[in-house]
């Protein structure tokens, strides 16, 4: 019992090593900069990522079938509520389509907008390989923060990064 015990210790010990890590590798080839792409939002409208310098700009890869990326949707609506004047949040979803995303956006009361299922897929244009990722660019356009998955402290660590970054 005891060498189990132990085992058991030591697995829960490496993993605590190396998930870091690979969090960081699932987003260290994102662009470093904010891309001069047009992207097509739920509502109808587009918009070129580049014109958005001079905001605090958070890119949210999330889509519908995932649970963790459903469960970060209320802290991003209090995040873009509490900092409506300088924070543009989008969702970035390349697999639900343009209805879904809408519909569940209205739903959910969201405040800020999301892509939708076109022929690009942002997810690979900006190397994402985990959902949710979330990528914070500065107001130069300059990527200060990337996370992949879903926690509350990786939302509370995410809300400090933005009211650092507005100031």
């Amino acid at each position: 019992m005891k060498n189990k015990l132990q085992t058991i210790t030591v697995l829960f010990i490496l993993m605590a090593m190396v998930i870091p890590f690979a969090v960081y590798a699932q987003t260290k080839n994102a662009p470093k900069s904010l891309p001069d792409i047009e992207v097509k939002l739920q509502d109808g409208d587009s918009l070129n990522l580049k014109d958005l310098k001079g905001k605090v700009v958070l890119l949210d890869f999330w889509y519908r079938g995932c649970y963790p990326c459903l469960k970060a949707v209320p802290h991003l609506i209090e995040l873009q509520e509490e900092f409506k004047d300088d924070l543009v949040i989008i969702g970035m979803n390349d697999f639900d389509i343009q209805e879904d995303t809408a519909d569940y956006f209205t739903y959910k009361k969201a405040n800020y907008r999301s892509t939708f299922k076109t022929k690009v897929l942002l997810y690979k244009l900006f190397n994402v390989e985990g959902f949710p990722t979330t990528l914070l660019y500065d107001k130069e356009g300059n990527l200060i923060k990337a996370d992949t998955g879903f926690s509350e402290g990786m939302m509370r660590s995410l809300r400090r990064a933005v009211k650092k970054t507005v100031q």
